[in-house]
């Protein structure tokens, strides 16, 4: 008979197990704390260790590493200005056809302005407002955050130079050096063979120069030819060694940017050049590929002083260190795989005066053009080297408004 009430009903502590589930069920394993207090402060001083190493490394690298981006910035832009030439070639072509018509093309002004230098004549003829401000210099570092800032456009109330201070620091007409060999640069060379770019140091307008140029002259001759592609109106973006080159690198090495193919001895370099205290200034903000040292309680420091720990104030000067492309052209192969070669200079005044006097001494045609008379007198200096080169002024003249880099300087 089977049980019943109570009996039927067996307790919790009495209920069998089942086999199936102790077969199926895997074998409780016991937990391994991963931290341990040990462990714990090993690793967190490890992290500390790791964030002090890091700390450190960018206190002493730091301005290296904004020098390189910059520099990559640089020769980014330098590549996006040789795209942009030749993508341009046509739209140039047709608005250069256009400004073959002698009768639209202007004469070419004499060594006495036409044009008044005072600035605010200047801003008007190129049509700024001086009231709108304007973006001064800026740093690297200053640059950047104008770009992130949603509010902040960098601008500053222009305070422009009377023209008596203008002109009794560069004079009251341009001063261009070489043109008293125009003539022989232009029988050497056949008029649709003729090229024309800028050379200079690093910060002395060689951007500005060739923008300049680029908007404003043609080479009739070279464009009527209808066979070049590139630089199809006689203006190149550089040199076609390189345009921060020294000029012995002419006829050895051959710019990335726009100097494949291009006879070198067909090119008219125009070389800018810039007030040296001015020069040594931008030098401070953007060293690009010289290096030297420099604080900035101190720029552009060429005699030591109490910040230059293991120096004697007075005592010497600060050397500068150049890095340049290494010279090789066409197929020759490069000594420096990095394509990098140093130059060693006294200081920055040293690296200015050599890398100029080797320019001035040159037995070739080149021009040599001050930076402040693109500012004060740039239709006439424009016309003036647009026709040393055998080229033809467009008609109406066109001016550089923003930064001729394309970038916040």
């Amino acid at each position: 008979m089977p049980p019943t009430g109570a009996e039927a009903r067996p307790t919790s502590t009495s209920r069998p197990r089942s086999s199936t589930n102790n077969v199926n069920e895997p074998p409780r394993q016991r937990r391994t704390r991963f931290f341990t207090s040990t462990r714990t402060a090993w690793v967190l001083s490890i992290l500390l260790a790791l964030t002090l190493c890091m700390q450190i490394a960018l206190l002493i690298y730091h301005d290296e590493f904004v020098m390189k981006v910059a520099v990559m910035e640089r020769e980014l832009l330098d590549e996006i200005h040789t795209v942009e030439y030749l993508a341009s070639d046509a739209l140039r072509a047709a608005y250069d056809n256009f400004a073959l018509d002698e009768e639209l093309v202007p004469a070419v002004w004499n060594n006495t302005t036409t044009y008044s230098m005072d600035p605010m004549d200047i801003l008007m003829r190129a049509g700024i407002n001086p009231e709108d401000g304007y973006v001064p210099s800026l740093s690297f570092r200053q640059a950047r955050m104008v770009e992130k800032s949603k509010t902040a456009t960098g601008k500053q109330p222009a305070e422009l130079p009377s023209l008596e201070e203008i002109q009794s620091m560069y004079g009251s007409k341009p001063i261009i050096v070489g043109m008293d060999r125009c003539e022989e640069y232009k029988d050497a060379v056949a008029p649709e063979h003729r090229l024309m770019g800028p050379a200079g140091l690093f910060n002395s307008a060689t951007n500005l120069m060739g923008t300049l140029l680029r908007m404003n002259c043609v080479n009739k001759e070279r464009l009527k030819s209808r066979k070049y592609r590139r630089a199809n109106t006689g203006v190149m973006p550089q040199a076609p060694w390189g345009k921060h080159n020294p000029v012995s690198w002419r006829n050895h090495h051959e710019a990335k940017a726009g100097g494949k193919g291009v006879k070198q001895t067909d090119f008219l370099p125009i070389v800018t050049i810039k007030d040296p205290i001015t020069w040594m200034a931008s030098m401070c903000r953007h060293g690009y590929e010289a290096r030297w040292r420099r604080v900035p309680e101190h720029c552009p420091n060429l005699v030591p002083n109490r910040y230059d720990k293991g120096r004697k104030p007075g005592v010497g000067s600060i050397p500068v260190k150049v890095k340049f492309a290494t010279q090789h052209i066409g197929n020759e192969p490069i000594p420096d795989s990095r394509n990098k070669t140093f130059v060693d200079y006294d200081s920055l005044v040293d690296f200015y005066n050599t890398w100029y006097n080797q320019w001035r001494d040159v037995d070739f045609p080149r021009l040599m053009v001050r930076f402040e008379d693109l500012i004060f007198h740039a239709e006439e200096t424009v016309t003036q080297i647009c026709s040393c080169g055998g080229g033809s002024m467009k008609p109406v003249f066109k001016y550089v408004e923003d930064s001729a880099k394309g970038q916040v300087l």
